[in-house]
């Protein structure tokens, strides 16, 4: 999730220049990778739905970008994807699956590429790929793809809220008007590492440009806001906030009466906690 987005402006290439503070959870799809026949093509099976089966899925995407980076053909690999993460919630539901698919396949096949190489095959997928590689608290820049990882803030409760309805990452991006969030203030996104190795979940809540549109195209995300607010007054400092594009609305740390009054919204409602980053990846790095 973002716990703080800056929408900076549109760059040649045609992506947006951001500044994003992202934080894993342990919400998560299921991944089950194994390989074939060597003849046969790739093939993805999802139980459950909840995303298409087709060439667009970024388990495929991903799939086919490794085994291009090391010269293979796309085949002999069955892919199970049992879906948690509602598409189109802003949670990079989609994104995890692309690197989760890169990293199953990078040790299937003993390694094949270093790891600057399996970042650039990461990025090339997706913007927000080469953060799944890594997780727990991650200062994002340019479009999301270069990384400095910061010190873990450590394991705290979150409550997220999902509305009924997808959210077009693209379709937001293009009705951004440069227009600053009202929740929150950037400070310093970018902070110093002595702050960041201070710092926990809620200190990082500092708002999010995206957020206006989601609301503006979409009134569920909005009545799902207002109706928290409402019911949580004077807890500002810990949310909520929309996640990315959105529609995804998250919180740090309990809260009881706002999840009875967004409940009657019939939203879906998701207790979980942030998640530290993986295993030797350092910060600052």
């Amino acid at each position: 999730m973002n716990l703080s987005l800056r929408v900076h402006g549109r760059r040649p290439d045609g992506f947006h220049a951001i500044t994003t503070v992202l934080q894993t959870i342990d919400l998560c799809d299921r991944l089950r990778v194994s390989r074939t026949d060597s003849t046969a093509p790739l093939a993805l099976e999802l139980p459950d739905g909840g995303a298409p089966e087709d060439d667009s899925n970024l388990v495929l995407v991903a799939a086919r970008a490794f085994f291009e980076a090391i010269g293979e053909p796309a085949r002999g690999v069955r892919f199970e994807l049992r879906k948690s993460i509602p598409a189109g919630s802003g949670l990079g539901g989609g994104s995890s699956d692309a690197a989760g698919t890169l990293a199953a396949l990078q040790e299937l096949w003993g390694e094949p590429l270093g790891s600057d190489d399996l970042r650039a095959v990461a990025a090339a997928v997706g913007s927000d790929v080469p953060f799944f590689l890594v997780g727990g608290t991650v200062l994002a820049t340019g479009r999301g793809e270069e990384l400095r990882a910061l010190p873990d803030i450590g394991t705290a409760s979150v409550v997220v809220a999902v509305p009924a309805v997808e959210v077009s990452t693209e379709e937001v991006f293009r009705c951004w008007s440069g227009v600053r969030s009202p929740v929150g203030e950037h400070r310093g996104v970018d902070v110093l590492p002595a702050e960041a190795a201070r710092a926990e979940a809620a200190s990082w809540l500092r708002g999010n440009d995206l957020e206006p549109v989601a609301r503006r195209l979409h009134p569920e995300v909005d009545r799902l806001l207002l109706a928290w607010r409402a019911a949580a007054p004077g807890r500002s400092d810990r949310g909520p906030q929309v996640s990315g594009s959105g529609g995804a609305v998250f919180g740090i740390g309990s809260w009881k009466d706002a999840e009875r009054a967004v409940e009657g919204l019939g939203v879906r409602v998701i207790r979980t906690a942030t998640r530290r980053r993986r295993r030797g990846v350092d910060s600052d790095s």
